[in-house]
């Protein structure tokens, strides 16, 4: 009984480790979830077929008998290609035992086909239940039994039969279904490896896309975005995953205010670069719709709390920047100080900060102001900065961010921000990055000139428009033609607003003007009813007054006077651009 253990357990080895290798490999991978399923049952038919001729070709003759692993293969090709694999299989291995003769041929032929398509029928059934290893074994056991019964019935002489059973029945047996429990288990398991490395290529490539869909919810900033000439911007950010929590934005509110912010979402990876979506377009709604900044970071922290099931929180600050003047509105909530430079002197811009936004509703946030000047700048970061650490667990600290602010003069807001970025890399060395790390500095140029008026959009207030205008004409030094047709301009527009863009309880109307190159630039903007008076076409000015449609020659006068006029409709704002050299 022992040399049969032996020669039985040194065939198994030898298919278990072919199998092992196949199943390990990208041979057969491109059959799996094929949706040509019987190409599928084919393949590892044949497969298990060949199992079953080496089984034969390895078995050794006992008294007319060729005791062998022959069924492993069959009942593989079942497990695995339902009752089409263990029918292929089972007539591949055992029309071949039928070809070594002896007297129990023909009833291993009949009992290598049922034990293949029973293998089959049953995975077919219970395909998940038969995985475990123990099932296998006990349904290994079944066959062989059923293998051993089959030849007891058809093998004649019985008592020649029997003795041969007596002598193969234990090793035969447990040899088999050992081998099928462990060929199970190989399979489960490399297909359990496969499944993992597929999920793990999806999860990476939806990590990809996910990281270029939140890039795409930054501003890109750039020569052409904020495109002022007041205004010198850069930003920068570095996830410490694919994805992160960060996030920076620059907006404008109006033609002479620009908001500008950065936030750190709690928590790494994908929910916070949810959340984070979620925040960010939050707060630019907010700030864009209400002009008081400490009520919109209010409202905006009310509507995060809302929808916080995740219980996370966002630090920010944010700053809205008049282009005009120069003064900076903002709000801290639990966020790091940015750096202001003035008068070449680093300093951080502490204030008193609010609590973090989703943190607890209806929280009032408190508004500081501070004034800019020309050469001036400003840069906001997230801790990830400053609580960048070395291999020694030292932070970068807030003395080495300021320290990288010295001899500013002439330096770009990207180079500055390159300047920190290599000094937090040095810094750290080859200590992996544990945090997002986002910067976002601005330099600002100074007052371009743009000058602003306010007034209600009344007729009587005419007057005062025109000689809003005409001040800054008389200042720039505009010839009186341009000056003339700018007038009628000027007042061909406002009239218009005055009339049309609000129903009886009015509004306002803002008029900015500037020079930009040999230009002068006029904006009106109302936040009355969308119209867009470019849309009506011009008049036929060959026909007769009698003859032509009533209105559109005001609108049509602006286009000859002007050398360009130009509407958008943004903020919930009517803005109308006129143009004219001088």
């Amino acid at each position: 009984m022992d040399s049969i253990f032996t020669k039985l357990i040194g065939t198994l080895a030898v298919i278990l480790l072919v199998s092992a290798f196949i199943g390990g490999s990208d041979i057969l991978s491109k059959f799996m979830g094929n949706e040509k399923k019987w190409k599928y049952s084919v393949i590892f038919g044949i497969l298990g077929g060949l199992f079953g001729i080496y089984g034969n070709i390895s078995g050794f003759n006992l008294n007319g008998a060729v005791v062998s692993v022959r069924d492993i293969g069959p009942m593989l090709s079942g497990f695995v290609g339902g009752p089409i694999g263990g029918i292929i299989a089972g007539l591949i291995a055992g029309i071949h035992r039928l070809t070594l003769g002896g007297i129990t041929a023909k009833a291993c032929v009949v009992a290598t086909c049922c034990i293949g398509l029973a293998s089959g029928l049953l995975s077919y059934k219970w395909h998940n239940l038969l995985k475990k290893p123990y099932i296998a074994f006990l349904l290994g056991i079944l066959c062989e039994v059923f293998h051993l019964s089959v030849v007891l019935i058809m093998v004649k002489p019985f008592e020649t039969a029997l003795d041969i059973v007596k002598q193969i029945a234990i090793p035969f047996i447990l040899i088999n279904a050992i081998g099928f429990a462990l060929m199970v288990t190989i399979i489960t398991y490399t297909e359990r490896q496969r499944n993992l490395v597929i999920e793990k290529s999806r999860m990476q490539s939806e990590l990809e896309v996910a990281t270029v869909i939140q890039r795409s919810l930054l501003p890109t900033i750039d020569e052409t975005y904020p495109g002022r000439e007041e205004l010198d911007v850069s930003a920068l950010m570095e996830a410490a995953k694919e994805v992160g929590g960060d996030f920076y934005d620059v907006f404008f509110t109006d033609a002479t205010h620009i908001a500008f912010e950065i936030g750190d979402v709690s928590g790494k990876g994908v929910p916070a670069a949810l959340f984070m979506a979620t925040a960010k377009t939050i707060l630019q709604s907010c700030i864009r719709d209400i002009p008081n900044l400490s009520e919109a970071v209010t409202v905006a922290n009310n509507v995060l709390c809302a929808r916080n099931e995740a219980d996370m929180f966002v630090t920010l600050w944010v700053g809205v920047l008049d282009l005009t003047s120069g003064e900076i509105k903002y709000v801290c909530a639990g966020h790091n100080p940015p750096v202001l430079v003035s008068n070449s002197k680093a300093s951080y811009l502490k204030a008193k900060s609010g609590l973090v936004l989703a943190g607890m509703e209806d929280v009032k946030y408190r508004e500081n102001s501070i004034k800019i000047n020309a050469g001036d700048i400003i840069c906001l970061y997230t801790d990830g900065v400053t609580e960048a650490n070395n291999s020694a667990k030292e932070l970068f600290g807030e003395e080495r961010l300021l320290a990288c602010f010295n001899d500013t003069e002439g330096k770009t807001s990207e180079a500055l921000l390159n300047r920190i970025k290599s000094s937090v890399d040095d810094f750290v060395a080859d200590a992996p990055q544990f945090d997002d790390l986002t910067m976002l500095c601005i330099r600002f140029s100074g007052n371009s000139g743009i000058k602003k008026l306010t007034v209600d959009a009344k007729k009587e207030n005419l007057e005062t428009v025109i000689n809003f205008v005409d001040s800054y004409l008389e200042s720039a030094g505009c010839p009186m033609k341009a000056q003339m047709q700018i007038d009628l301009s000027v007042e061909e527009i406002f009239v218009n607003i005055a009339s049309y863009a609000y129903s009886d309880e009015g509004g306002k109307a803002d008029i900015f003007i500037y020079s930009e190159n040999d230009e002068i630039v006029i904006k009106f903007a109302d936040s009355g009813i969308k119209y867009n008076p470019l849309d009506k076409p011009d008049p036929d000015t060959s026909l007769s007054v009698e003859e032509r449609q009533i209105g559109g020659l005001g609108i049509f006068l602006v286009k000859k006077n002007m050398d360009s006029v130009e509407y958008e409709y943004t903020d919930n704002q009517n803005i109308l651009t006129v143009k004219k050299k001088i």
